[in-house]
């Protein structure tokens, strides 16, 4: 293994702009292969300061002959989830460093990860939800750290001839009951997006009101993601099969940029109402009189003449203030109307194979296990039958 004065890493930069550095660390010596841990920096630091960066981070690396820390499980999660080979949408790199910084360094991230076990991973879990000044960590911020773990781990068993997440059960979470608008306040808050999105005067508050009821609007009346809301493009809207192709989202981490794919890694086809394509048709001939970018990828959500990308955040703050003006329920945010809308579809008799297929989750468990309690129906069916059963449905004694 190289000694730290044979260390030195020069930076590159990347095809995004990124600067970044992989250095040679000599070889596994579980896997026999070459360890070459994958780093990269915002594209606005100078190299001087990129090279800094990378040289603390180097010098983190003590030789395996010492302390066999090049192995660490917190140094080896940081190269997982680096690696752009594991294909893990930018929002979720951006969380797991977070976990392996605030959760897993703690905790185990000193254990090499070829040594550890499960009750190491448990115990973590134990600390982290155990009562600190207050409380602990909720189960479900912990599952993101098993998230994480289990994913690495499906990566690294052949090499270490296990996979020891297979043995940690998941922290339970409870289940979130979803938080959707009722039908009076759904209304209320469709007609006052339809009465902001009446006035065509271009001016830089009128632009933000509008666009963002556009925005809200679409939520709605499709149950999209903020992010799905904010990345869709002009050529998205295919107006001869009447229907969004959900094909991408906004993310604001490293910086903002349209992903191409969604949370759900596969593009959909969401169908639309006449009304909703009238209020799109309205939206961007209005657009159109002071954007100066009109072309197919221009974003069909955004708040500057120059046509970049709305920010997620940006979107979901002033939907707050919206829910305020409105006096909707104080725990209304912007994910509301995706629940509002898969709930009105459950509620009126529509399949949860539909839902889950508008809402985009990966398969219908997903969508099951948050609307489940919604469906109505099978308990009053369920009531019927049984007094049918017990009074041969005859009910007037």
């Amino acid at each position: 293994m190289p000694t730290s004065s044979e260390r030195r890493a020069v930076v590159q930069r990347g095809t995004d702009g990124r600067w970044f550095a992989r250095p040679y660390m000599g070889t596994d010596r579980v896997t026999g292969r070459r360890i070459r841990p994958y780093r990269s920096w915002d594209a606005e630091l100078t190299r001087e300061q990129a090279q800094a960066e990378c040289d603390r981070w180097i010098a983190t690396y003590i030789p395996s002959s010492a302390q066999d820390s090049s192995k660490r499980l917190s140094s080896m999660l940081e190269t997982y989830v680096s690696d752009p080979v594991n294909g893990l949408a930018d929002n979720s790199v951006a969380a797991y460093r977070s976990v392996i910084r605030t959760m897993v360094e703690p905790t185990i991230g000193r254990i090499p990860y070829d040594q550890l076990q499960p009750w190491d991973v448990s115990a973590a879990y134990r600390m982290l939800l155990a009562p600190r000044s207050g409380k602990g960590l909720s189960p479900k911020t912990v599952l993101v750290m098993h998230a994480l773990l289990r994913g690495a781990y499906r990566t690294w068993g052949h090499a270490i001839g296990r996979d020891i997440m297979l043995e940690v059960p998941a922290p339970r979470a409870k289940p979130a009951e979803p938080f959707a608008l009722s039908e009076l306040d759904a209304d209320e808050l469709s007609r006052a997006m339809v009465s902001a999105m009446s006035s065509r005067d271009a001016t830089g508050a009128n632009i933000a009101r509008r666009t963002e009821a556009m925005a809200v609007f679409l939520a709605l009346h499709t149950g999209l993601r903020c992010g799905e809301v904010c990345g869709l493009q002009r050529r998205d809207w295919r107006r001869s099969l009447h229907d969004i192709h959900v094909a991408g989202q906004a993310v604001e981490k490293p910086s903002l940029h349209r992903q191409a794919y969604t949370k759900g890694k596969r593009a959909r086809n969401v169908s639309v109402s006449p009304a909703v394509e009238a209020q799109l048709e309205r939206h961007l001939a209005w657009q159109d009189s002071w954007l100066v970018r009109k072309g197919p990828a221009a974003p069909v959500i955004t708040f500057g003449c120059a046509g970049g990308l709305a920010r997620p955040s940006t979107v979901t703050a002033r939907f707050k203030a919206i829910a305020r003006e409105l006096e909707l329920p104080g725990e209304t945010v912007f994910h509301t109307l995706r629940h509002t809308h898969a709930t009105w579809l459950l509620t009126h008799g529509w399949d949860m194979r539909l839902v889950q297929e508008r809402l985009g989750h990966a398969n219908v468990k997903t969508t099951l296990e948050a609307y489940g309690s919604v469906m109505p129906g099978r308990d009053r069916e369920a009531a019927a039958a049984f007094t049918d059963s017990i009074y041969g449905g005859d009910t007037d004694e």
